[in-house]
């Protein structure tokens, strides 16, 4: 009993100084001061500042459509870019103040290459482009949400655009079986 006692004191002896090892370590690993950690509205809110400060310019493809048109609502509100321009096929109205500095670019997507001053300039392009094989066919949709994009993305290259975000489809797959998730 008096070695059970004896081994079950030293047992305990170790634990807490290993205890106490491991507190001092991960005291002096924790660095809890509050200035270090900033949340995650924090960070995006200067994000935004410092984007804005550069001055940059964009363009939206597909402003008419109810993507394009929250993608357009969402960067005025956020205010990061100097210069918003729309390209699309016909000019849009706008009823609020904030629109009114918009500029408005309209071309014929049947001859992309007449228009390809539209696309320069542009820091960063916005493709919302689409439309449904119900409403233009196969043809028509493979050269809308295809051909154009492809061809507007090489324009925007070409002018000088070195970001150029597609929005496409969940599953979209160049082998795919389905004309939509292949086309997109």
């Amino acid at each position: 009993m008096k070695l059970l006692c004896f081994t079950l004191g030293k047992a305990t002896w170790i634990l807490t100084v290993t205890v106490a090892i491991l507190a001092a370590v991960f005291y002096y690993f924790d660095d809890t001061a509050s200035s270090k950690y900033t949340s995650m509205a924090e960070n995006i809110k200067t994000l935004e500042e410092n984007f804005r400060g550069q001055n940059k310019s964009c363009f939206i493809l597909g402003a008419s459509g109810e993507t394009g048109k929250v993608l357009l609502r969402e960067l005025l509100e956020r205010n990061i870019f100097s210069k918003i321009t729309l390209i699309g096929r016909r000019q849009l109205t706008f009823e609020d103040k904030e629109y009114e500095n918009l500029v408005q670019e309209v071309i014929n997507f049947e001859k992309l290459d007449d228009y390809a001053a539209a696309f320069m300039g542009h820091d960063v392009g916005y493709c919302c482009l689409g439309t449904t094989r119900a409403k233009a066919g196969a043809d028509g949709f493979i050269r809308v949400d295809h051909d154009y994009v492809l061809k507007s993305a090489e324009l925007a290259k070409a002018g000088g655009c070195t970001q150029f975000h597609l929005e496409s489809s969940r599953g979209a797959d160049k082998n795919s079986n389905f004309l939509y998730l292949k086309v997109k």
